[in-house]
């Protein structure tokens, strides 16, 4: 029972950040949707550590799992409206497709950015440690001689 609330709790805090980036999206007169901001803001917050992965995991985890139940609505419309189809349908299945490719090549290439960044700063911090390990090291051994 105790996952059960967690998880909503996170389901229910990455719509309100889905949400307010929207609104902020919306009010700044962005020309890119909210969710597009929604991730940016994410990547940020994850990376400055001031968000932990732990605790948008599980939330994010339920909605990619039932995400095929966000798009049984599209198919209900797409069966209402088939003479839309049969008039538009390929310049619609074009726009679908060209939006899909750009979703699909923004997350590929942010989540590829991410994992370069986190990577570099990683190899960072190991050369630092292996730096300050040398030096001391250099230092003891003239303290002995």
């Amino acid at each position: 029972m105790k996952r059960i609330v967690f998880t909503l709790m996170q389901v229910l805090g990455l719509i309100a950040a889905w949400y307010a980036a929207d609104r902020v999206s919306a009010w700044l007169g962005l020309p890119f949707s909210g969710g597009v901001v929604g991730l940016i803001v994410m990547v940020a917050l994850l990376q400055s550590g001031l968000l932990r992965p732990a605790a948008i995991e599980h939330g994010a985890d339920w909605l990619l799992s039932n995400m095929l139940l966000f798009f049984i609505p599209l198919v209900v419309s797409v069966v209402q409206f088939n003479g839309l189809l049969k008039a538009d349908g390929l310049r619609l299945f074009a726009a679908i497709g060209i939006g899909f490719t750009c979703v699909l090549l923004a997350t590929a290439f942010t989540v590829e950015w991410t994992c370069r960044f986190e990577r570099g700063r990683m190899l960072r911090r190991l050369r630092r440690l292996r730096q300050q390990r040398h030096s001391r090291a250099s230092c003891g051994a003239e303290a002995r001689a």
